[in-house]
């Protein structure tokens, strides 16, 4: 793409290409918008009829490393994970683009925000600092998002050098009822093209395990480290 870009800049069809793409990309993170927005009270109960008796945040708090100072959970939702793991790190920082999701997260804490940083913002373009975090997680949402790939940039920019990043999401499937019912953009991703992924934002694959779940669906969940740089 780097390659041709120039050129399509230069060229009025190419640059005609290039707006209708970004016209595209903002309708459908509008559409997503509104409809976390008004899922947003049902969420949690949505994701219980996925995960079963699988505790996601029970693994999340076990994959932060100790003296952790500064973790962050993309796509917090109504804040469930971050509830789980107050007191496991100095600051916990919740990233939503759905305002509804982040006022019940709110409401979720009530007075008891010490320490906890609600922030609204689209995950291809985090509203953190470069190297903010030293945890980062991000659950069953990179499917949601018309580019995942652009989000994995975003998140090895923000965490810290020696920062950790654990990744949560569907392998592959053919449930097509999970796109009208779930909001999904992608029918789960392929532990291949997750890896290759990762590996173009700079991150490898530290631990890995499949977890099945409900519905015939299964978990990857990924603990990722920044990739070592190659010797000459």
């Amino acid at each position: 793409l780097s390659s041709v870009m120039p050129w399509m800049l230069d060229d009025e069809a190419g640059r005609a290409d290039l707006d209708s793409a970004a016209r595209i990309i903002e309708e459908r993170t509008l559409k997503t918008r509104q409809f976390f927005n008004e899922i947003a009270d049902d969420w949690d109960e949505m994701n219980r009829e996925i995960l079963g008796e699988f505790s996601l945040p029970e693994v999340i708090l076990k994959a932060v490393p100790e003296n952790c100072g500064v973790a962050a959970d993309l796509g917090c939702g109504t804040g469930e994970v971050l509830e789980h793991l107050r007191g496991a790190c100095r600051e916990l920082i919740g990233v939503d683009g759905s305002p509804r999701m982040l006022e019940l997260a709110r409401r979720r804490f009530d007075e008891h925000m010490d320490g906890i940083s609600l922030r609204i913002g689209e995950l291809d373009h985090l509203p953190l600092r470069d190297g903010e975090a030293d945890f980062i997680c991000i659950n069953l949402v990179l499917h949601h998002l018309s580019r995942p790939s652009t989000a994995l940039g975003e998140i090895a920019r923000v965490r810290a050098p020696e920062g950790l990043v654990l990744i949560t999401d569907f392998d592959q499937h053919s449930r097509e009822a999970m796109r009208s019912s779930y909001g999904d953009r992608w029918l789960g991703f392929p532990l291949d093209d997750m890896r290759a992924a990762m590996a173009r934002a700079g991150l490898v694959i530290a631990d890995y395990r499949r977890q099945p779940v409900k519905k015939d669906l299964a978990l990857h969940l990924i603990l990722a480290r920044k990739a070592k740089a190659q010797s000459a």
